[in-house]
């Protein structure tokens, strides 16, 4: 794993941390559990639960992945890569046996062996992606320079990229980020298309639209000159797989139409196409601060917004409503403190996010 034999490994805060969390989540809450007369292993040879979701599956899963991750590249000495991933599998099971047993005095909570089985599985996932760490740590490198070479420099343009990849994660609440509060979502069978006009979502083609149209005119405010339409194909491209995904592993494939409908696709053109037009790509950072603004009204005047949603940050579905909820606050901030503070280093030419410039074509003057 290290080919250096010098070269330290690393931190267990990382780890440790990783572990507090994990057992947050699973022993929560935190008071009134049961009597310890109840305690038993008989859940471990149960027969599967009798309602199965696809947020549990995937949730119980995912979790444990960064944990096999961590606890591997710990364990890993230089000629005994396997012998790491062994042993990580193994406390990642013995982890989650123990916390799956302490559930059954939980209230609310069950002991299951389906998860378990998951968290097992999400652990020895996460211990085997170790074996490739040095072709991830290229792979990173490459992130890094493709990022330097397209992104302006600066810790706001670094918190605003951490902000798009988190609006990926908000995908998985099934819902457009400005609908939180006020959408509901759209199902329809796959092979099903509206029969008129009239029977169009109208509401989900606006949230779309809009939603698009605010991370197009966002991810543009942090790019240099001349990297404007690329990013934006690139950008559409990767943010329509993002929901595609989300709505095969969460639904059932007979209603993702809806999510995937007509009106997505419409509403996708329908934005990337205000993206290029030139008041738009002269004003993106403007635009997306009106935008931003736009979606926080919407959600007070049409919906009983919170927030912060009640609803579980366990999994996966529950953080990405937390992180839809959140999200344009602190899009809206960051933009702010850009247009505020600015966002260029000293010694050097402030391009700013409303630089005159579409791919190499100049638009000053």
């Amino acid at each position: 794993m290290f080919s250096d034999g010098a070269r330290r490994p690393p931190s267990w805060l990382p780890l440790a941390g990783y572990v507090v969390l994990i057992l947050a989540s699973s022993l929560h809450p935190y008071a009134g559990w049961r009597p310890l007369s109840l305690w038993s292993f008989e859940f471990i040879t149960a027969p599967l639960p009798p309602f199965i979701t696809r947020t549990d599956l995937t949730t119980n899963f995912l979790v444990y992945v960064p944990l096999g991750y961590l606890l591997a590249l710990r364990l890993a000495q230089p000629r005994r890569r396997y012998r790491a991933v062994l042993f990580a599998a193994l406390a990642g099971m013995a982890l989650s046996l123990t916390l799956e047993t302490l559930q059954q005095f939980i209230p609310g909570r069950i002991a299951s062996n389906l998860d378990a089985a998951l968290n097992a599985l999400g652990t020895l996932t996460g211990a085997l992606l170790t074996l490739h760490h040095q072709r991830l740590l290229r792979a990173a490198r490459w992130v890094r320079s493709w990022r330097l070479a397209r992104f302006r420099p600066g810790l706001r343009v670094n918190l605003g990229l951490v902000l798009i990849v988190l609006w990926g994660l908000a995908q998985f609440a099934l819902l457009p980020v400005p609908g939180a509060g006020w959408l509901e979502l759209h199902l329809r069978p796959f092979d099903t298309a509206p029969g008129g006009l009239d029977q169009l979502n109208l509401a989900w083609f606006a949230a779309i639209a809009l939603e698009m149209t605010t991370l197009g005119a966002f991810t543009a405010s942090l790019l240099r000159p001349g990297r404007y339409v690329s990013t934006l194909v690139l950008l559409f491209l990767l943010a329509f797989t993002v929901k595609l995904l989300a709505a095969t592993v969460l639904l059932k494939l007979k209603v993702v139409g809806g999510v995937l409908s007509l009106e997505t696709l419409i509403a996708f053109l329908l934005a990337f196409w205000l993206l290029l037009t030139p008041w738009v790509s002269r004003h993106r950072r403007a635009t997306a601060i009106a935008l931003l603004g736009a979606i926080l009204l919407l959600r007070f005047w049409l919906g009983s917004y919170l927030l912060l949603p009640k609803t579980s940050l366990l999994n996966i579905v529950g953080l990405a409503k937390a992180v839809a909820s959140l999200w344009p606050w602190v899009a809206l901030v960051t933009l702010l403190a850009t247009a505020i503070f600015g966002g260029h280093r000293p010694g050097q030419p402030k391009t700013g996010g409303d630089d005159r410039r579409v791919d190499g074509t100049s638009l000053r003057g």
